[in-house]
């Protein structure tokens, strides 16, 4: 799926782009919680780090591709108990456009849309699960010269789960949908360097 989003991102961006940077980052992931009937998983935050690829497409707009990683742990929380169940992997890949207010200034803030596919992987026992999501950013880049900037950053990262598809016939017709929802909703603040290659 990751790879029919980067080549529909892609096909629009010119042969010869105006601009591409690399930033490597760290910074820092919220935790999340997701709710069930009889209590709620806790997903611990903790640092994180990755990086991301941005390719000019013209007036500040940007077509990135970023992956980040965090080791954090996995708690189940029912009636008053917390009960550690793993520790716990969460990769966060995805593509998306980014576009800056000011592409002239020294310091200009930008957002950012992204989406794409989150990887859960609890160290014992238990089911990795994969899911589409979607995310909103908003930062800073500060040009420190021609070639190497600062990125600061502040994203919400909002995950989808799929509950169903279901079929309704009646005497007013018939009808289809899909029942699911944004569940373990996290944030996290990075700082980047950027690395202009061209």
């Amino acid at each position: 799926m990751i790879l029919v989003i980067i080549v529909l991102m892609t096909s629009f961006i010119q042969v010869k782009a105006q601009k591409i940077e690399l930033s490597p980052l760290i910074g820092y992931e919220t935790g999340a919680y997701i709710h069930y009937s009889a209590g709620q998983l806790h997903i611990i935050g903790g640092m994180n780090y990755g990086g991301s690829l941005n390719v000019g497409m013209g007036g500040g707009r940007y077509v990135e591709l970023s992956y980040t990683h965090m080791a954090g742990s996995l708690d189940n929380e029912t009636a008053g108990r917390t009960e550690k169940l793993a520790d716990l992997g969460v990769d966060y890949y995805s593509a998306g456009v980014l576009q800056e207010m000011r592409p002239d200034a020294k310091a200009t803030p930008y957002g950012m849309f992204t989406l794409g596919v989150v990887n859960y992987r609890p160290s014992e026992d238990y089911v990795h699960e994969n899911k589409m999501h979607i995310s909103l950013a908003g930062g800073i880049k500060i040009n420190a010269s021609e070639k190497v900037g600062i990125r600061l950053q502040a994203r919400l990262l909002m995950p989808l789960w799929y509950s169903g598809t279901y079929f309704t016939v009646g005497t007013g017709g018939a009808g289809y949908g899909v029942s699911g929802g944004i569940y373990g909703v996290q944030g996290d603040f990075t700082a980047a360097l950027v690395i202009k290659i061209r």
